[in-house]
């Protein structure tokens, strides 16, 4: 009786074959984030009135007109732009304290009054 030859499966050995050359291949490719993107979350800010400025520098009355824009434009949403904004643009040409707080206390209080836009 002649022997006869071990019979090669072919599909699995096309399935794993593929398999292993998909997971390697996409090992060689992946970079990761830089740690400077923070991994593409953006922080929380600290919420409350412990962290915030006082209102007596031209930072913190930058930083409380800043809020009270953010304030109005998520709780009144497109009616907030008919009115005026809480911006002190003589202020901000003398000042780039008052500049760096309006804008500081409008991304801080936006988001916190409205954390899951991204």
């Amino acid at each position: 009786m002649p022997k006869q030859k071990p019979r090669i499966n072919f599909n699995k050995f096309f399935l794993i074959s593929a398999l292993a050359m998909s997971l390697t291949s996409c090992s060689l490719f992946i970079e990761s984030m830089p740690k400077s993107w923070n991994h593409g979350f953006k922080p929380r800010p600290l919420t409350g009135t412990r962290g915030f400025p006082s209102a007596d520098t031209e930072y913190g009355k930058g930083f409380k007109d800043g809020c009270n824009t953010s304030w109005d434009a998520v709780s009144k949403g497109l009616l907030a732009d008919l009115n005026d904004r809480r911006y002190d643009f003589r202020r901000m040409q003398k000042s780039p304290d008052y500049n760096t707080g309006w804008w500081d206390g409008y991304e801080q209080c936006t988001y916190i009054l409205d954390h899951d836009v991204v």
